[in-house]
């Protein structure tokens, strides 16, 4: 009695005469088109993130040099990354990258344990 249930699979009746041409055309034209329609996918995919990358480069500028304008304005004077990264590169231009290092400065916290 088991065995006569595999006898048959359970596929061959629903898949099989009209329904089953109509299947099979179904998936090969859909197959068709995605393979057609995936070159232009790809194209229009790279050229929007070129001229997004682009654009986004030019708009940053712009946006930056805004809010360079602003902290001028707001503080009088330029903001103080610009002025670290100065003093940087003319210290490593002048006497190399470890020539003017200063002890460092701050307040150190030993560590309690009854804390």
């Amino acid at each position: 009695m088991i065995y006569h249930q595999f006898q048959q699979t359970p596929f061959q009746s629903r898949f099989s005469g009209s329904k089953g041409w109509l299947a099979f055309a179904i998936g090969l034209i859909v197959m068709t088109l995605v393979l057609l329609a995936l070159p232009f996918v790809i194209l229009i995919g790279a050229l929007s993130f070129i001229t997004l990358s682009l654009f986004g480069r030019l708009f940053l500028k712009r946006q930056l040099a805004k809010f360079r304008q602003q902290t001028q304005g707001f503080y009088g004077f330029e903001p103080q990354a610009e002025q670290a990264s100065a003093e940087t590169s003319s210290r490593f231009n002048d006497k190399g990258p470890f020539a003017g290092n200063t002890p460092r400065q701050g307040r150190t916290f030993e560590h309690n344990p009854n804390e």
